[in-house]
């Protein structure tokens, strides 16, 4: 008897929909509204969600319809956070798509560093004012070659940037919660970051978003960093304390921003970060323009956790639902 899967597609585009090409073996119910996959779900050994979509009244509903067949939940997205909130079946193992989005989360990190290190913000503001400002300009630009980069995390997207920092000569340390990675010149745990934040040139953000690490970055942390560098942050916005963001940008001990999540999304038409000449700010959009890349990587990642999941081996990306 084949396996039946519910499948929840948040948009046209949704990289979930290039599981039902490349696994025809599975009976594939497709659901584009809540009703229909709360339905789906009901007679589902397999649940395949997008985090984006999940919300306290789905997770009630989800729960109410279980009928003790689900054997398997998958999120097509890197982030489960909303999904862990609402409140998924108990005793079912749960996977992310954590890494699918690495290559192009990072090149999209390095554009917010480099544009924020060659002042893009001040190049453009005097191409609209129709100002040649050359000497200013010059003078408060930095550089990657022989700067010292800190990134936030081991997964997909900084070992990726370890590897596109290094092209532009810059040392690359790293802070985690735990192991090495022969990619970093140096790996601190998460107890010493604020010694990596004082050598470092530049700070970027890119590890998961879990109790652990809410507001990690925060006003002390700020303080620690290398008066006038610049930060990152692709992962999550509650990761960094925005009000304190805001202070160390206005002081100066933040010297530009690069960010594309805030907290909460979308910020409000007055958060003074859409108007600070030090920000770059990016509408949560890291993720995009690599839909084949994607969609690639994501079929290979459902691919080897179908196979683990008929022979009964350990599920890759499998999510702790006690660390949201």
């Amino acid at each position: 008897m084949a396996l039946k899967a519910a499948l929840h597609v948040f948009r046209v585009a949704d990289a979930g929909l290039v599981l039902l090409k490349n696994h025809p073996d599975l009976e594939w119910t497709v659901s584009r509204d809540h009703q229909g996959l709360v339905a789906a779900a009901a007679d589902a050994d397999i649940l395949v969600l997008n985090n984006r979509m999940c919300t306290p009244r789905l997770g009630q509903d989800l729960r109410a319809v279980m009928s003790g067949r689900l054997k398997w939940i998958h999120f097509t997205t890197a982030g489960v956070e909303l999904g862990l909130a609402m409140g998924l079946p108990p005793g079912v193992p749960v996977t992310c798509s954590s890494g699918i989005n690495g290559p192009i989360l990072a090149e999209h990190a390095m554009m917010l560093l480099l544009a924020s290190l060659r002042r893009l913000n001040d190049i453009r503001e005097g191409q609209r004012a129709h100002e040649w400002r050359r000497l200013q300009i010059v003078e408060s630009m930095g550089s990657l070659e022989g700067a010292t980069v800190c990134v936030f995390g081991l997964g997909a997207v900084g070992r990726d940037l370890a590897r596109k920092l290094r092209a532009f000569d810059a040392r690359v340390v790293a802070v985690s919660r735990g192991g090495t990675d022969p990619a970093f010149d140096a790996v601190y745990p998460r107890e010493r970051m604020r010694e990596a934040l004082a050598i470092s040139d530049a700070t970027i953000v890119c590890t998961n978003s879990d109790r652990s690490s809410y507001h990690m970055i925060d006003s002390s942390a700020l303080a620690a960093m290398k008066k006038g560098s610049v930060l990152v942050n692709v992962a999550r916005g509650e990761l960094v304390d925005e009000p304190a963001l805001i202070a160390a940008l206005r002081s100066g001990q933040v010297g530009a921003a690069g960010l594309d999540v805030t907290e909460p999304e979308p910020p409000a038409p007055d958060n003074p970060l859409f108007d600070m000449p030090n920000v770059i700010l990016s509408p949560h959009c890291a993720g995009g323009g690599s839909p084949a890349g994607t969609a690639r990587r994501q079929a290979a990642l459902f691919g080897e956790n179908l196979r683990r999941f008929r022979a009964g081996e350990p599920l890759l990306n499998l999510v702790d639902p006690d660390a949201a």
